[in-house]
């Protein structure tokens, strides 16, 4: 390699990121929130807190507030950590410069991606952590720092924040985390059980300052409930008769009320939309009432299996397949933000490159674009290939971030509360950095 293709090699992905990151902040900024969002930033401007979702976004926001206000701050962390992940795996790429590039843009404006990107979600934060942290390792890996091992682990605690279903994304990430520290120690030599054990320590650590962390808010909800009243709809309605728990709802609901308010792709249209009035979607936890409707939904299940299967794939087709052009587009994208209690009043981006794209989301929102079965068979084949080069060093790395990407998408079938694209997102990004990780290991077994 010459010189000027060495200088070259990390100024083409920098430059691609740089690039792509300028677009995004003209076309997005301040980014996008939904109700969730904007009720994270009220929770981190003083809010009553709760562990409905992950506290991660909304200290997040608690940090970046006193710098700069409303969605920007989460949003420029977000890309900061996203574009920088992406452009360190590119240069863990053997590749040429331009390919190094090419993956960069390739990742960061596939269709998925780009739609996630352009909003403050704690979904798009645990892709952006959850990428920077692998590539953290990578540099681990390479150069033997320990800050980035260090880096590494601070960014998958924080994924453990962002998301209460993290766990599965995490653990793998974590493995391959102990691996490389494991081969890097100071003392290869030292007891393998004494280094498992210390592994272990920290990963115990890692999760008890994460449920630590969740249980210190003002208010602990049962999130389960919400999910369990809307099977149990779904299947009432398949059984024609109401199988919800009486002291769950107002009297005098009956299957056609609950036919008024059941939709197939979300749980929360159930709480609003019945006439006798569903009670609260998140209880406070410790509520006797939470353990009467977990039994409900057991027995419906026994009762009524080939319903409850029905009402769990169409969730399963809508997350993972082309959504219907009927079903509202806040299951894709959001534009704009939403307004919640006294939070500030934000600008939303107003750019003639704004509106065009949007009316693309728009126009890709019901089609294969916007799927994400085709990343999955694209993490299942880069998956195959990996394993066969397993005994190189990137084939190892597209292992673990492969199987973090499809763990995490193993329970959404059973535990999504509704089809939003957001759910998969990581899992969608995974399948594009481990496939880029599975196809630039060599093919012959030269090790790693």
């Amino acid at each position: 390699m010459t010189t000027d293709s060495r200088a070259l090699a990390p100024a083409a992905p920098i430059a691609a990121a740089l690039g792509a990151l300028g677009l995004y902040l003209y076309c997005f900024f301040p980014g996008s929130m939904s109700p969730d969002s904007a009720y994270a930033w009220w929770m981190a401007r003083g809010g009553e807190s709760d562990n409905v979702q992950g506290v991660g976004l909304a200290w997040l926001w608690r940090v970046t507030d006193h710098v700069l206000a409303g969605p920007a701050g989460p949003f420029l962390t977000i890309h900061a950590l996203f574009w920088a992940g992406l452009c360190l795996i590119a240069l863990a790429l053997p590749a040429r410069p331009l390919a190094r590039a090419a993956f960069v843009l390739a990742a960061g404006f596939a269709p998925v991606c780009c739609v996630l990107l352009s909003h403050v979600w704690s979904d798009v934060a645990l892709m952006a952590m959850l990428t920077a942290a692998t590539a953290a390792l990578l540099r681990f890996r390479d150069d033997g720092r320990k800050a980035w091992l260090a880096l590494a682990l601070l960014l998958l605690w924080w994924s453990l924040l962002l998301r209460h279903n993290a766990v599965p994304a995490v653990a793998p990430l974590f493995a391959y985390a102990a691996l490389l520290w494991n081969r890097n120690a100071t003392r290869p030599d030292a007891p393998r059980i004494r280094r498992v054990a210390l592994a272990c320590a920290v990963a115990a650590a890692l999760w008890l300052a994460s449920v630590g962390a969740d249980r210190a808010v003002d208010r602990r909800a049962d999130v389960f409930p919400s999910l369990a009243l809307w099977d149990l709809a779904a299947i009432s309605l398949a059984a024609d008769r109401v199988l919800l728990p009486p002291a769950s709802h107002g009297p005098g609901l009956d299957v056609a009320d609950l036919r008024r308010a059941y939709t197939p792709y979300a749980n929360l249209t159930l709480f609003i939309g019945t006439r006798a009035g569903i009670g609260a979607p998140f209880p406070d936890a410790g509520d006797p009432l939470n353990a009467v409707i977990v039994d409900a939904w057991w027995h419906a299940i026994g009762d009524y299996p080939r319903a409850y299967l029905a009402h769990r794939w169409r969730v399963t087709r809508g997350l993972f397949g082309a959504r219907p052009r009927e079903w509202p587009h806040e299951l894709v994208y959001v534009d704009g933000d939403v307004d919640y209690r006294n939070n500030p009043p934000v600008v939303a981006n107003a750019t003639p490159l704004h509106g065009v794209v949007v009316r693309a989301f728009e126009a890709a929102r019901d089609t294969l674009v916007l799927a994400a079965w085709p990343y999955l068979l694209l993490a299942l084949a880069a998956l195959a290939i990996a394993w066969r080069r397993r005994a190189h060093a990137n084939a190892q790395a597209a292992i673990a971030v492969l199987v973090s990407g499809l763990l995490y998408a193993a329970p959404l079938p059973f535990i999504a509360p509704s089809a939003e694209l957001r759910y998969v997102g990581w899992t969608c990004l995974a399948a594009l950095i481990g496939a880029a990780l599975a196809f630039s290991a060599p093919r012959d077994d030269d090790g790693p």
